[in-house]
């Protein structure tokens, strides 16, 4: 059963108490930091810590040092919506920062989140250098920031994850690509398999010794550029054919109606992409099929875009 330790002064554990959603988890209240401590080494699994960034005085919070030392999985509570709190917990690698005002459905999407970052850490560890990695479906991928992951099968996504809890899609990468790892800061980044994949960690140095490092490098520079481009436009529509049109070119085939996307896609994925509410996207695809623009076949986990009108582009 997963762990979580609420860490904190006694009064902000217990409004800590009447924000967690029903689940299956045991949690732990602690105050100070030899309880923590004692709590962290209890043994398996490894537990997820909650802590409240309570001070009033500006000093850092009791729980900071030993979270970072033990280089524990933790989400921040910026209980007074400091901002300087905020950035100094991400700083020091907390998964996310909830706000003074947190909802319970908000603390349950960032819990949810979390716990599934502490069990992929337990179950595949660190990856193997210079050997194959595979990564299931679904799965969150760990890149030091050191390292590089030269992708040769299967998608991989790129998601920002928010004080929220909320994830916002940034990218998606395929075969021969090559995701880069980044340092534990504010940008709080996650890769997670989009389909089964297989891949090869590299340190950065290793990897950019490789003749064909550069080209992909290069290429994967213009592929982001594209994305944040597309997703830059000022009207929905042009978003949404756009950010399909690129993504149809790393992972289509072609159809006798048009292009067929090969990776499943769903509106409130492509809502979070490109700034919108998923309500709103599925009204803008409506509005696309009825212009036969776009259209859709299969249902539910098979469903996939087709794009009978698509943009040319050039990154691949």
């Amino acid at each position: 059963m997963p762990r979580l330790l609420l860490a904190g002064p006694l009064d902000a554990t217990r409004q800590l108490v009447d924000l967690l959603p029903v689940g299956d988890f045991s949690v732990t209240l602690v105050h100070d930091a030899a309880a923590l401590s004692a709590a962290v080494n209890l043994g398996e699994p490894a537990p997820l810590v909650l802590a409240a960034l309570e001070t009033t005085s500006g000093d850092e919070p009791w729980a900071i040092p030993l979270l970072e030392s033990r280089r524990v999985m933790w989400i921040a509570w910026n209980r007074l919506d400091r901002s300087a709190a905020a950035v100094r917990a991400y700083e020091l690698g907390a998964l996310a920062v909830l706000p003074g005002g947190v909802t319970r459905e908000a603390v349950d999407s960032a819990l949810r989140t979390a716990f599934a970052r502490v069990q992929g850490t337990a179950h595949s560890g660190r990856p193997a250098r210079h050997g194959p990695n595979r990564y299931p479906a679904n799965s969150e991928i760990l890149i030091d920031e050191h390292d590089v992951l030269i992708l040769e099968s299967g998608i991989v996504s790129t998601s920002v994850l928010h004080d929220d809890g909320s994830e916002v899609l940034i990218g998606m990468a395929g075969g021969g690509e090559v995701l880069v790892g980044h340092p534990h800061d504010s940008c709080c980044l996650l890769w997670r398999a989009h389909t089964e994949t297989r891949g090869t960690v590299q340190s950065w140095q290793h990897a950019a010794a490789t003749p064909a490092f550069a080209s992909r490098l290069r290429e994967r520079i213009r592929r982001t550029d594209a994305w944040a481009a597309v997703v830059a436009r000022p009207h929905l529509e042009d978003r949404v054919i756009g950010l399909l049109s690129l993504l149809a070119e790393a992972f289509g085939s072609p159809v006798a109606t048009g292009v067929r996307l090969n990776l499943r896609l769903t509106h409130g994925q492509l809502a979070s992409a490109i700034g919108a509410t998923r309500a709103t996207v599925t009204r803008v695809i409506g509005r696309l099929r009825r212009q036969q623009t776009l259209d859709r076949i299969g249902e539910g986990h098979d469903e996939r875009f087709v794009l009978r009108v698509i943009e040319p582009h050039s990154h691949r």
